[in-house]
């Protein structure tokens, strides 16, 4: 902040944007009040050692230092503020002595001070307690972008200026023809809208992505201080790691590095597209996932992206703005943008495919890379991408499920005990070969989900120890204590819609006489928590089939659902 700019706030006076603290004994607790509502409403200036009629009182140059870390501390505490949101406080130099101020900007999320909702009115911030009111609020954040932020004293001189000819001399590569390549780095700027104006301020300058993309260290150290990509790769050390790479720099570096890095960590393997070409799938696979966890970021979150490549996979988690909670249902899930604008800059480069495309490239290119292993993705506070890499397929073990079951080999029949062996177990059951082992185990990751699929009414002995299993005998008398008959019903449902089944062939191995009941009590339930569907849309059609999804095949697997 200049002078020029003080003087035209203290001008301007306090209002929807402007707040003034006289903090001449600390910290004022009304601070983080504001804090709080600049954030919700619409962004704002905060400045400390000003009174209410703008008289500039300044501030004791002994408590400055304690002040700030005063503020940096509260903001970094989910106690003070939720969600937490660090903001620099920066010294200005008045006649009158020296103040602080604090740039607010405005949030995607809906923030908390003292577990208490704020929003701004005039020159006041208000408690909001009405249900309607706040309902509006959230409804409000659902349209706001974060990359959108525009800091007008932000110029193009500030940027890595460097960085536009390494975006020249990629898009030389992909595209001899674009206009880029002749543009001026202002013109690039305005292109891509990562310089804009705000028609409904008036405010015009380089926005957050920009500064994102384009922005010297300092410049996004300055602007997003918590921001960092954190690469770890945990194999033989697992309480720290035996590898690492940490980014804290601007977009396209860190995705080039980011990339590379965890390239490195696994082994080629290659995959023939449809025009015949030979392509790395490492590259496919990590490509996504780095593109994904860079132009899906919430960028006002203060969390880390953490990525840790493990033994038998990679897991991402990305600071995340939620729409629902839980895993993606890779066939009916629809993409929405988190960073429209650095989606489409990274389009330009070739790093990016459309909106939606990259979840369900990636699906594709694992399952090519580990013989049928499919990727999970959980929608939450942090997005969770977990990436296996190599596939623990069921293999002898099908036994094993036809042992719980109650079923013989004939009423599942070869192609489907085909399809059972190639599916693949969650990564957690590698190790466990002994079949009681793996039912215990199998039966823990069944129980943890009684809650989510309430409908099921899964009946399970949840006391049954491993030492008492091995003193039974049969599989017979294991099966009818480790799992009650509704559940072995349940169980034999999805196992025999591995391959698309009618209610009549299913009543038939069964043994149900009326077709009611079993659709009823089993196959209903089964479809309302999305473990099976129906072939065809249309409920009543006479060539109706039944068949497991992703989802139910992951119930079996003992994965995440």
């Amino acid at each position: 902040m200049d002078q020029t700019e003080l003087d035209k706030i203290l001008h301007q006076g306090e209002g929807t944007r402007i707040e003034f603290k006289e903090a001449q004994n600390g910290v004022p607790t009304s601070l983080y009040d504001t804090v709080c509502s600049f954030l919700n409403h619409e962004g704002g200036i905060i400045l400390l050692g000003i009174g209410d009629d703008a008289t500039v009182l300044g501030l004791n140059e002994q408590n400055l230092k304690n002040l700030k870390q005063d503020i940096v501390t509260a903001l970094n505490n989910p106690d003070v503020l939720s969600p937490i949101f660090p903001l620099p406080v920066e010294e200005v130099t008045h006649l009158s002595g020296t103040l602080l101020y604090v740039r607010v900007p405005l949030s995607s999320f809906v923030h908390k001070h003292n577990n208490i909702i704020y929003d701004r009115e005039n020159d006041s911030d208000f408690r909001v307690t009405n249900e309607a009111r706040i309902a509006d609020l959230y409804a409000r954040k659902r349209n706001i972008f974060t990359e959108n932020q525009i800091f007008p004293h932000l110029q193009i001189a500030d940027l890595n200026l460097s960085l536009f000819d390494k975006v020249r001399a990629r898009l030389a590569l992909v595209n001899a023809n674009h206009p880029w390549l002749e543009a001026s780095n202002e013109r690039i700027l305005r292109d891509a809208r990562l310089l804009r104006r705000d028609f409904a301020t008036g405010e015009e300058g380089l926005t957050l992505a920009a500064a994102l993309i384009f922005g010297t260290d300092e410049v996004i150290g300055n602007i997003l201080p918590a921001y960092r990509v954190d690469i770890l790769e945990r194999r033989a050390n697992m309480d720290r790691w035996d590898d690492r790479l940490l980014l804290k720099t601007n977009l396209i570096d860190s995705y080039l590095q980011a990339l590379a890095f965890i390239k490195s960590k696994w082994p080629e393997k290659f995959y023939q597209d449809n025009s015949g070409e030979r392509k790395d799938l490492r590259e496919l696979i990590f490509r996504e996932l780095v593109g994904n966890i860079i132009i899906h970021r919430e960028y006002n979150n203060a969390l880390p992206t953490e990525v840790i490549i493990y033994e038998d996979r990679v897991e991402a988690i990305n600071p995340n703005r939620p729409r629902f909670r839980g895993p993606l249902n890779l066939d009916t899930f629809e993409a929405e943008p988190k960073n429209p604008n650095i989606r489409a800059f990274f389009n330009v480069l070739t790093w990016a495919d459309e909106i939606g495309s990259g979840v369900k490239n990636m699906n594709k290119f694992v399952v090519a890379y580990t013989g049928g292993t499919h990727p999970i993705f959980i929608e939450d506070e942090s997005f969770r991408s977990i990436i296996p890499m190599v596939a623990y397929l069921v293999g002898q073990n099908y036994q094993l499920y036809l042992h719980l079951t109650d079923l013989t080999e004939d009423q599942l029949g070869h192609d489907r005990i085909e399809r059972l062996k190639g599916l693949s177990l969650d990564s957690r059951l590698k190790d466990m070969q002994d079949w009681d082992e793996l039912a215990i185990a199998l039966r823990g990751s069944w129980q943890e989900k009684r809650g989510e699929l309430e409908k099921l009414r899964l009946l399970i002995n949840n006391h049954l120890t491993f030492t008492d299993l091995k003193k039974r005998g049969s599989w017979e008398e294991k099966r009818g204590e480790l799992l009650q008959k509704r559940t072995r019903v349940l169980l034999a449902v999805l196992l025999l819609t591995t391959l698309p089944i009618s209610i009549e062939e299913l009543a038939d191995i069964l043994g149900y006489k009326k077709k009611e009941s079993l659709r009823e009590g089993y196959l209903n339930p089964l479809r309302s928590h999305r473990l099976i569907e129906y072939t065809i849309p249309q409920a009543n059609s006479p060539n109706q089939r039944y068949r497991i999804t992703q989802r139910g095949i992951n119930f079996l697997m003992g994965s995440v659902i």
